[in-house]
């Protein structure tokens, strides 16, 4: 028997060692069942990036009740600068169980806080959601407002939500609950000066235009990059949530020192703020 080249095991082992199982069935029945809808939409933070390189266990890893959580997803590319990304993963089509995604670039997977949000709602005895998930490596609050010269995140989140709708089993009826929002890291300076306006109107116009979302909520994980723009994306965010009940803002800043790149945050820390979030939604719909 001929013996593999050390480079190919090599490569094979890594593949090994970060995929992620093979796909489940959808826990979802046609029972009767209603649904809260909850869509994390941003940049990298958002996605979920896993390069750090002194992380052994690059995986959220393994938890009984992601079985339980249904999961759909589509993710535009972190590798086309700040263009617009491709579409380069998602469930196809199809609600799945909750799990990392594949990676991209120097990322083997890719996970942010659905994992933690998901866990923490199921830990606590909701059962009856759905996650979506439509982020992008990178860009500024311009791709995520309506009718700007480049909105495709805003059309990718619509067109994901709705794919998700479409997939749900007959009879099974929903509601868009609330809206995770992370993202601000790459804003320009007038983006950053307008980013508690933006995600403000971002919000109107989802509660239009997806389906069942008139009452939606949205959930502000805050940055925790350290340059001038980013103290202003988190002052403008923060901001808007101590004026409109209908926004909650989560603070990151304990959690700098948990970031890898002094961007992007560690296995722990995206845990944390996906536990953190839903704390919130748990306090909210008491």
């Amino acid at each position: 028997m001929s013996r593999l080249h050390p480079f190919i095991l090599g490569c094979l082992t890594l593949v090994t060692a970060t995929a992620w199982p093979q796909e489940e069935a959808s826990p979802l029945k046609a029972n009767g069942q209603h649904l809260k809808v909850f869509v994390l939409t941003g940049q990298s933070n958002s996605l979920g990036t896993t390069a750090d390189k002194k992380e052994p266990d690059i995986t959220p890893g393994k938890n009984p009740l992601d079985a339980q959580i249904p999961f759909f997803w589509a993710n535009r590319s972190s590798r086309s600068g700040d263009g617009a990304a491709k579409l380069y993963d998602d469930s196809g089509g199809n609600i799945v169980t909750l799990r990392a995604q594949k990676g991209d670039g120097a990322n083997p997977l890719f996970w942010g806080p659905e994992i933690g949000f998901s866990r923490h709602l199921a830990a606590n005895g909701v059962k009856d959601f759905l996650f979506v998930k439509a982020s992008r490596g990178g860009g500024g609050n311009s791709y995520w407002l309506k009718g700007g010269r480049d909105d495709h995140m805003y059309r990718h989140v619509v067109e994901t939500v709705q794919q998700a709708i479409q997939a749900l089993p007959q009879g099974v009826t929903f509601e868009v609950a609330a809206l995770l929002y992370i993202q601000g890291e790459s804003d320009n300076p007038a983006e950053a000066a307008a980013s508690g306006a933006r995600l403000k109107t971002l919000a109107e116009n989802l509660r239009k235009d997806l389906p069942n979302a008139a009452a939606m909520k949205v959930i502000i994980g805050s940055i925790a990059s350290g340059d001038e723009k980013s103290d202003v994306v988190r002052a403008q965010q923060s901001a808007l949530a101590k004026t409109d009940p209908t926004f909650r803002y989560i603070d990151t800043l304990d959690l700098r020192g948990q970031r890898y790149d002094n961007l992007h945050f560690s296995k722990g820390a995206k845990l944390e703020i996906g536990q953190r979030m839903a704390k919130v939604w748990l306090e909210w719909s008491k």
